[in-house]
């Protein structure tokens, strides 16, 4: 006998219209008033807006507890990107019918400075929808998300990056010319320079053989066989070949190869995966697919929904290189040398020198070539306000490494300039006024987002090789649009197929089995806008796959119940049986699938993960409208009455 279970039907039902919200579109009109236009975050910890005497919106930040990643001008920008938005949809334009303002109270104003915008600040203030008139407590359960959709159905940017293989050698070369006599020293091995020879890919490193082992041959050697060993240590070169003995010094040559440019190469591209996909989720592009192509030094980029190509180009463009370097002391006294962008540069440079441009100014500075510290030793990185004035900064924390080098830098040049540069171009070059031990800060004409973009590429870290864009394609919407038509008409054929098959073999059975099914349609997508994953063309071939799925376990089902009524049992004790014996066999089924979807997630890239995705969700859906609600649909069609004969 059918015992009602209240606990199911408020599952069911719940799951259902938790789904449906998810799908349902919401207008503006009803979605705004209930969610408010501002971060749930700010809608709970800032005060209320007021409108001041002087006709302006205010609120007072100053005891503000800001969640973890937040700081004040954060803020201040959310906040100017939130009324800019919503005060155009009201008519209203920045400078004309309103400005921003701060204090040093921390108070955030929009002050209304046009007769239109001053006529109703109250008014204005509540059709601006800042707060929700939704329970914040609710807001969390009831969702905010829609369905997004990836890029072959939604269209965005689709990029391929290559290897400079020719930059990378340059690079590798150039870094290993300082590298090397740094890396010998620290070793009590004396050497004078590497520098790279003309038109090789090879450098030519000289070691000076001390006084104390000149006229002592076994100590001579030993010494010597120690600088070889140190050579043939360092990655992606051939041994060290002697080319000159002298008393006093050897020369030794380290020749890379093709066999350990293409050592590098490999290893590179991995960490420029790593470096990428932390861009990425530094700047919130939406669902990026970012995988290598097999067997070649290429990087497939397809960032859905991106209109403008020029964010991401710049993202992906950017090396990320930072450098500190000191400036030269200009000849003719003084300690800094550099002229304005109008000024020649000079044509006798020194040696171990270098002109380098300020990125803004186009001003020349004398830079000395050695790097002193690089991006490597960043901990940490975040636009800050400046500590005597208002200008935007950017704050740099180093690692343990990187804050004693800092402090030996800083305390063995004071009084002189130290240029930081990014990617070749020189930021700032502030004078160096005592020791640091602590931040350091890069300075410029910056606005916030300017800074806010370079913390997150300096957090991100810089591509260890040269990359270019081989290739940049924007895929239409046409495309999109045809792709989500074939795939709802495959989707609607194969419910078809599947309705009129199961209608004709198992009768009103079979319309149980066609609920089941559209509800499990319904929770797929309704689970993939919660989680806020993307619906991809692979992601239909798992829709699609699952309505298969599904049926398979509701025909196990009804041929265990039919198996269970030829032995005269009765409609409910047939049913009830059944679904116990069909249980394992559907568990079994599925599970297996389910942790097939979990490899292939796993290991899985772009398209393959969208498919897994998809087709795990499918999957739980399944079991859970197979053996839950179609099981609930017989009771409640049956009940307590007594059938004698069920239609399936």
């Amino acid at each position: 006998m059918y015992r009602f279970n209240i606990w199911k039907i408020v599952l069911i039902v719940g799951i259902l219209l938790l789904s449906v919200l998810y799908l349902i579109p919401t207008p503006d009109r009803f979605y705004l008033p209930l969610y408010g236009n501002l971060p749930l975050w700010m809608q709970e910890d800032l005060p209320p807006f007021e409108v001041s005497e002087e006709n302006a919106l205010k609120v007072n930040l100053a005891d503000v507890e800001y969640p973890e990643g937040k700081n004040f001008q954060e803020t201040v920008t959310e906040l100017q990107d939130v009324f800019k938005v919503h005060l155009e949809k009201l008519g209203f334009k920045e400078t004309v019918d309103y400005q921003f303002d701060t204090t040093e109270t921390k108070e955030f104003f929009v002050r209304l400075i046009s007769d239109e915008a001053k006529e109703n600040p109250a008014a204005t203030l509540e059709n601006l929808h800042l707060h929700g008139s939704l329970p914040t407590t609710l807001r969390r359960i009831i969702p905010d998300n829609r369905l997004k959709l990836g890029l072959d159905l939604k269209g965005g940017v689709h990029l391929v990056l290559e290897v400079d293989l020719e930059k990378s050698k340059r690079e590798l070369l150039k870094a290993h010319s300082f590298s090397i006599p740094e890396t010998l020293k620290a070793e009590q091995v004396l050497c004078r320079q590497a520098e790279q020879v003309n038109g090789e890919d090879a450098l030519n490193v000289l070691v000076e053989i001390p006084s104390r082992f000149r006229s002592d041959p076994k100590e001579k050697k030993t010494y010597l066989e120690k600088a070889v060993d140190l050579l043939n240590d360092i990655d992606f070169f051939e041994n060290a070949e002697v080319i000159t003995e002298k008393d006093t010094q050897s020369t030794y040559q380290l020749r890379l190869d093709d066999k350990g440019m293409q050592e590098y190469s490999d290893q590179a591209i991995e960490q420029v995966l790593i470096v990428l996909r932390n861009r990425v989720d530094a700047f919130g592009v939406a669902e990026p697919s970012i995988r290598q192509e097999a067997n070649r030094p290429r990087i497939i980029i397809e960032l859905p929904g991106a209109k403008d190509s020029s964010k991401p180009l710049r993202i992906v463009q950017t090396m990320g290189r930072l450098e500190f370097k000191m400036v030269k002391k200009s000849p003719a006294g003084g300690n800094l040398w550099s002229g304005s962008a109008d000024t020649p540069i000079p044509d006798n440079l020194p040696e171990d020198s270098e002109i380098r441009y300020h990125y803004e100014t186009g001003n020349w500075y004398v830079i000395e070539s050695p790097v002193l510290l690089t991006g490597h030793n960043i901990d940490d990185a975040r636009p800050a306000s400046g500590s005597t004035t208002f200008d935007i900064v950017v704050l740099m924390d180093f690692d343990g490494e990187g804050t004693r080098k800092f402090a030996k830098i800083t305390g063995d040049h004071v009084g002189e300039h130290l240029a930081i540069l990014l990617d070749d171009t020189v930021q700032s070059a502030p004078v160096i006024e005592t020791q640091i031990f602590g931040s350091a800060s890069i300075t410029g004409n910056f606005t916030f987002e300017e800074a806010n973009y370079l913390s997150n590429i300096l957090k991100a870290g810089a591509f260890p090789v040269g990359v270019k864009v081989g290739e940049e394609r924007a895929v239409g919407p046409t495309l999109g649009q045809e792709s989500i038509d074939n795939g709802v008409k495959a989707a609607i054929i194969g419910l078809l197929a599947v309705l009129i098959f199961m209608v004709i073999y198992y009768r009103f059975s079979g319309l149980i089995a066609i609920v089941a099914l559209v509800f499990n349609m319904i929770i797929i997508l309704g689970a993939l806008a919660g989680f806020g994953a993307a619906l991809t063309l692979p992601g239909i071939a798992g829709l699609v796959l699952t309505i298969g799925m599904a049926v398979d376990a509701n025909v196990l089902i009804f041929e265990r119940i039919r198996e269970e009524l030829r032995t005269g049992k009765a409609v409910w004790s047939a049913i009830t049986s059944g679904y116990q014996r069909a249980f394992i066999t559907i568990l079994d089924a599925n599970l297996t699938t389910f942790f097939t979807a979990l490899v292939l997630y796993h290991f899985g890239t772009g398209p393959i993960k969208g498919f897994a995705v998809t087709l795990g969700i499918g999957i739980l859906a399944s079991m859970f409208t197979a053996i839950v609600v179609t099981r609930e649909i017989y009771g409640l069609a049956i009940g307590n009455r007594d059938v004698e004969k069920l239609s399936i």
